[in-house]
Parts: C-alpha cells; sequence; structure tokens
C-alpha cells in the first residue's frame, strides 16, 4: 500500500533493533499467538526490557502485565500487538500517544479477507502514518534479529533461529515458519527475519535497504508474492547486489494476461515476464523453487565465489559424475582441463581402472584416502575454479570417514579461494557424514544437478559483480511535439489503434529508419502508388482489428508488375471475404521490397504494475513461437541494453556465423535507448510492435519493415 513512500533507513533500523518491547495481547493461556510470541521473545533472551500488555491481568509469565502500553512508565521502541482485529486501531491510538515509532502487527483480517477487511487495513495505514510510526505486518508472523547485541525473536511460531549472516524476507507467515524450520535443519545462521504479511508500511525495498547497510548480513533471500513500487525495488537490489547476493522466489507465475494479448510484444510479455526482466536487472538470482532457494543458500552462505567458470568433478561412481557433466554444460560452464602436472599426480594415487581425466572416476572402491588426495590434487590445479566432490554409499565405506577426508582436504587449501561442493548420495540419519561436511561450512546436495546449479548461479553473481550497470540516454534529436500531435489525433477520432503511416511517423520523430509507404484504399489507385514506392515491392493488409496479417494471407512478397499488384489485391479481398467477421473497411500498404538483412523484434509493452517494458528478439513471422526475446524495464541502462542482446539464443547468428557478417550491435543499441526513451515520454503508448526490423552490417542501415501501435484512448 506504501509504495510511494520515501525510503528513511534509519526508521527501518530502529523497528530490528529496540532496545524495549511491549507484547499488546500477552497471554497466559495456552495455544494463543499473545502466550506464544512474548514466550519466544524470552526464551531467546532479549537484551532488553520486555512489557506484558493484558487488560485483564496483572502478572503473565511470572511479569508485571499493564491494562494499556500508556500505563508502563518507561519509553517503548517497539510494539508487537496481537489482539484482535477490532481493537487495532485503538491499539495503534495507544502506542503514538506513547511515543512508540515501530510496530509489528500480527493480528489478521484484512485486505486478504475482502473488501471490508481492505477498508480496515487503509484506515490502519492512515492511522500509522498519522503517528509517524514505521509498521511490520499486518497479518505477518514477526521479526527476528540475532545480533548478539539484540537478541530478538518476535515471532509466534518456528524453531529458536540459528544466528548467522542470512537475511531473510517470507511475505506468507505460514511459509516463513516452514522457512525458519529448514534454516535451522540445514545450520543455516540467520542475521535476520521479517514476515511482511501484507506490506501495508514497511516494504520489500525497505528491508533490503536495511539489509545492504547491515555489517552482519551477507547474503539475502526472499519469498515474495508481489511488488509494492517495482522502480525503487529495482533501484534498491541494484544497489544491494553489487556487494551482496539477492536470491528470490516470485510466486504467481501466470500466462493469463498473454493468452487475451493481441500483438507480439503483449504476447511475450506477461506479467512474470516483467518480474525476470527487473530481476535480470538488478542483478537479482531469481529460483522457482523454496528447495532451490536453499540448495543456492548454503553455497553462498560458506563458500567462496569462483573466479571463473571451470569445474573439476570427483566421484567414486561413475553415473554421477557423468550426470554432474551433463550439468556443468547444460548450465553454461566448463569442465577443468587438468594440467599434464595433475594428470601426472592423479595418476600415482588412483587405481588402474580409475579415470585420471575430467570428470576424475575413482571407481567404487575408492576409500577416504582417495577422497582427501584426490581432493588435493584437483583444488591445486591451475586450471581449476571450483571443485564438485560425488560420493556413492557403497558396503565397505563408512561416510564419516569420507566426509572427514573431504573436509580436512578443504581445509588445506581454503587459501586458495575455492568453492567447494559436495554430492553425499547416502542416507540420512546418524551414520551420514553429512553433519561433518556442514559444520565444516562445506554445502551438500543429495543429487549432483543441484550442486551444479548452485554452483552455477555463483558463477553468475561473480559476474553480476563485475558489470558496470552504465548509464542511461536521453536524446535531444527527437521531435515530441509531432508525435504528441499524431497519438492526440488518433485519440480525438476514438482510435485505439494507430494507422501504419502513423506509426512510421512516431519512429521516424524518434530517429528509427522507416519505409517509405504508400496507403492505397482502392484498387484502381495501386497503379499511381507503386509509382512512388517503386518495384520491386510488397502489399500488406491494412485494416483495423487485423493485427497478424501473415495469418490471413495479408502479405504479398516481392510484387514485380501491375499486373502482380492487382492480383494480390484480389486474393487479399477473397481472404477478408472468407473471414468470420471481415473488416468494414480496409486497404493495404505498398513498401519497398528489401532483401537480406537478420530479422529482429523491437517492441513496448506497458505493463500495468511495472511501466513500460522493452523488448528484443530474433524476429519474422515465427517470433511467438521461437520466444527468442529478452525484456528490460525502461529506462534501460547500458547493461540491460547488452544483456539484452547477448541473452539471445540467437545471438551467435546476430554475431555471424560461417564467415557471415555480424549486424551492426552499436545502431541497435541506440535503437533500444531510443524506444525506452519513446516509451517514458509518452506512456500513452500501450503497445508497440516493431517486427521485423531488418538488421545489417555496419556501413549498412538497418530498416523497420512492419511496426503497429496501440495507445490509450
Amino acid at each position: 500500500m506504501n509504495t510511494n513512500s520515501p525510503l528513511n533507513l534509519a526508521d527501518v533500523q530502529r523497528v530490528f533493533n529496540p532496545s524495549s518491547i511491549a507484547v499488546l495481547g500477552a497471554s497466559r493461556q495456552p495455544g494463543t499467538i499473545g502466550r506464544d510470541m512474548l514466550r519466544k521473545i524470552l526464551d531467546f533472551g532479549f537484551n532488553g526490557i520486555v512489557y506484558p500488555v493484558n487488560p485483564s491481568a496483572k502478572f503473565v509469565h511470572s511479569m508485571r502485565a499493564y491494562r494499556s502500553v500508556l500505563e508502563i512508565p518507561d519509553p517503548v521502541d517497539l510494539a508487537v500487538i496481537c489482539v484482535p482485529k477490532k481493537l487495532v486501531l485503538q491499539a495503534v491510538d495507544d502506542c503514538g500517544r506513547k511515543g512508540i515509532q515501530s510496530i509489528v502487527m500480527i493480528t489478521a483480517g484484512f485486505a486478504e479477507t475482502g473488501d471490508d477487511g481492505a477498508a480496515l487495513e487503509r484506515q490502519l495505514f492512515e492511522r500509522v502514518k498519522s503517528y509517524g510510526i514505521r509498521m511490520v505486518g499486518p497479518n505477518c508472523m514477526g521479526i527476528i534479529n540475532t545480533d548478539p547485541a539484540v537478541r530478538m525473536d518476535a515471532t509466534f511460531a518456528g524453531p529458536m533461529p540459528v544466528p548467522g549472516d542470512i537475511g531473510f524476507l517470507s511475505q506468507s507467515g505460514a511459509l516463513g515458519v516452514a522457512i525458519l524450520e529448514r534454516a535451522a535443519g540445514m545450520q543455516l545462521g540467520l542475521s535476520s527475519f521479517v514476515s511482511l504479511g501484507n506490506r501495508t508500511d514497511v516494504s520489500v525495498d525497505d528491508v533490503l535497504a536495511y539489509w545492504n547497510a547491515d555489517e552482519r548480513t551477507k547474503l539475502a533471500l526472499l519469498y515474495i508474492e508481489s511488488f509494492g513500487n517495482a522502480a525503487r525495488f529495482m533501484k534498491v537490489a541494484r544497489e544491494m547486489t553489487r556487494t551482496k547476493p539477492l536470491i528470490a522466489v516470485k510466486s504467481g507465475r501466470t500466462r493469463a494476461g498473454a493468452r487475451a494479448a493481441s500483438s507480439h510484444t503483449a504476447s511475450l510479455a506477461a506479467s512474470d515476464v516483467a518480474v525476470n526482466a527487473i530481476f535480470e536487472s538488478a542483478g537479482v538470482l531469481r529460483v522457482d523453487t523454496v528447495e532451490k532457494l536453499f540448495d543456492y543458500a548454503q553455497a553462498f552462505a560458506a563458500q567462496p565465489l569462483p573466479k571463473g567458470s571451470r569445474v573439476a568433478i570427483m566421484s567414486n561412481g561413475g553415473g554421477p559424475a557423468i550426470l554432474a557433466t551433463d550439468a556443468v554444460e547444460g548450465e553454461g560452464l566448463t569442465m577443468t582441463e587438468f594440467s599434464p602436472e595433475t594428470t601426472a599426480r592423479l595418476k600415482a594415487v588412483l587405481a588402474d581402472l580409475a579415470s585420471a581425466r575430467n570428470p576424475v572416476d575413482m571407481v567404487a572402491s575408492a576409500g577416504a584416502t582417495h577422497f582427501e588426495a584426490v581432493g588435493d590434487i584437483l583444488l591445486n590445479d591451475p586450471n581449476t575454479d571450483a571443485m564438485i566432490v560425488i560420493f556413492v554409499l557403497p558396503i565397505t565405506s563408512d561416510s564419516r570417514d569420507v566426509a572427514s577426508a573431504i573436509v580436512r582436504a578443504y581445509e588445506r587449501n581454503k587459501h586458495l579461494h575455492k568453492p567447494v561442493l559436495v554430492c553425499f548420495m547416502t542416507r540420512d540419519g546418524d551414520m551420514s557424514g553429512t553433519p561433518i561436511l556442514r559444520n565444516a561450512g562445506l554445502p551438500v546436495y543429495i543429487f549432483p544437478e543441484s550442486a551444479v546449479q548452485s554452483l552455477a548461479a555463483m558463477v553468475k553473481y561473480q559476474q553480476v559483480q563485475q558489470r558496470q550497470h552504465g548509464t542511461t540516454k536521453s536524446f535531444d534529436d527527437v521531435d515530441r511535439a509531432s508525435v504528441r500531435k499524431t497519438i492526440d489525433d488518433a485519440r480525438a477520432q476514438h482510435r485505439k489503434q494507430l494507422l501504419p503511416a502513423e506509426v512510421n511517423a512516431i519512429l521516424r520523430a524518434y530517429q528509427f529508419p522507416v519505409l517509405n509507404i504508400q496507403l492505397v484504399d482502392k484498387r484502381d489507385h495501386l497503379a499511381k502508388a507503386s509509382k512512388s514506392v517503386g518495384f520491386p515491392l510488397v502489399m500488406k493488409i491494412a485494416a483495423e482489428g487485423i493485427t497478424h496479417k501473415s495469418d490471413v494471407r495479408g502479405v504479398k512478397l516481392n510484387l514485380r508488375t501491375q499486373a502482380d499488384l492487382e492480383a494480390a489485391w484480389d486474393d487479399i479481398a477473397d481472404a477478408l471475404t472468407a473471414l468470420p467477421n471481415p473488416p468494414r473497411a480496409w486497404g493495404v500498404t505498398l513498401e519497398p521490397m528489401i532483401q537480406g538483412g537478420r530479422e529482429i523484434v523491437l517492441g513496448i509493452h506497458a505493463d500495468p504494475n511495472f511501466g513500460p517494458l522493452i523488448m528484443f528478439g530474433m524476429g519474422g513471422i515465427y517470433v511467438e513461437v521461437l520466444k527468442d526475446v529478452s525484456f528490460r524495464l525502461a529506462p534501460l541502462t547500458e547493461s540491460d541494453v547488452d544483456s539484452m542482446i547477448t541473452a539471445l539464443r540467437g545471438y551467435p547468428i546476430l554475431a555471424g556465423v560461417r564467415g557471415e557478417q555480424s549486424i551492426d550491435f552499436d545502431r541497435m543499441r541506440d535503437l533500444l535507448f531510443r524506444l525506452s526513451q519513446l516509451a517514458l515520454d509518452f506512456p500513452d503508448i500501450i503497445e508497440l510492435d516493431v517486427n521485423p526490423l531488418l538488421a545489417f552490417p555496419v556501413g549498412q542501415e538497418s530498416i523497420v519493415v512492419d511496426a503497429r501501435m496501440t495507445i490509450h484512448i
């Protein structure tokens, strides 16, 4: 709700670092949130004063209780409110009059319940705002700060947190409980945890700003269901990921909006694509599942970032080693080419049947001494950036001995700053060596693919740290006045879809290279229009409501004579007549036939939640089938533009293969910046679809072959 309030770091720091806490709704009754909340705060050893507030009890947990926060004689930094919904506004009033500056609102029953609850939530926000209070929630499970100077666990469920350097944020309270359970079970230490609930006031970007400034937080993990202010999130996240990894699960993936879209750009720009664009631009690592979130977390929390993407694999089983190798290739990593010295050292310690090449298959008879020796050798290979160790439990080996051997090799070579990830394919329980590995700071996985994916995420983040976001660009050589007039004229005629000539005029005003197009609305006018264009030429249907022209036989190529023109017109007329709902009025456009070039698609999509999205990809009639496109949120930065281009699967084709020349990438960058500027200058634009733009090598100008635009009316 509070999407436009300015960030105030000091306010959020006060929320997480209180010296005194009042628990409103503290209870003696077992099974109540008020009782559990107070118990958790006390059991974790809060380094401050706790005040139970209960209007009908003099003592709670052998502590003096107060009928109201107004009766507490000393200042209170944080109020944790667990009272029934009908008492919430009065509780906030009492906190405001007391001078309390921070609230954690546990109470539920607001916007998540419907219109009445949403109305109450708006009242709550206005009341909190009027007192200058910062509030977490409502409908949340609380906050945690494990700082020894604070020691606050103001949650009502879950285990006691293990102190560490991971910041965890969950928009879901129920999932927050599961996250805390899982983190404790994996010995992942938390610096802080927050369940935001409905995000009425304190938002995701508020918490990110806090973590970015918090020296104890080295890694941040998010589970979010929606954004507030997307632009602000991107700004804060981009700043944070310069020095701290940020890994996120964003739920609510859907393509429902795409199915109703009318253009290529819209059908490819479902809201989830917008989320990806934000994360990519900000350097956030997105995962699909909470399980993968934890996979990544244990690697980032304990291991150094790799200096490169070269991976050495050792295993006592051939099958898992092959799976890991396939995953390395699939994730874009590289299998290490061992130096001759490394190969010789491996042969000296391995059994005769073992492989001294990467992946190193030590065979099933390999014991703890082999794991230790080979680990030493691989970590010291100059061509190795990271190592993955795979152990499959055979009858003859004790997994604890193997785990201890891996730890010894790891500890001896820590100074090399190479990450080591372990795949321990053993049973859990007392006989497993997993606790030995985790106690040494080694991430442990059940399957090799998970280890490789986590390592690939580390490599990607290392690249995020290296890249410079650069600046945005603006242009003085654009004609905004003419674009405004064109849009206003169409709106005055209640036309949502612009005519081809109007779209070309807008693109020309922003220095896009466009064709000479002639609009013809009568068959008898074809000859005159063709003289202005020149043969050979292309004829395209022009009719409101027809977006994909080739779907209705509405594109005729390489027309060379007057007879060709008339035959093409007649064929289009026949095709339109056969439609279930033929257009009432139609015409055609004539334009020059351009040969060669690579087909590119460019686009603007006005996302209702995130603002204008800019698209770049491989164009042509198969754009929606291939889906080889990338999106970023305007305004584009230099890093955005470069990553949009190189992210395409078809990038090698654009860069030139088999002796072909590369397209003019500098011109593509320029056009993307201009498209971003157009989108920001004119929020009237709902969709702009440039498909195709023919891109040529340096020295040949690219050209817009077809474009369509829709506007708000």
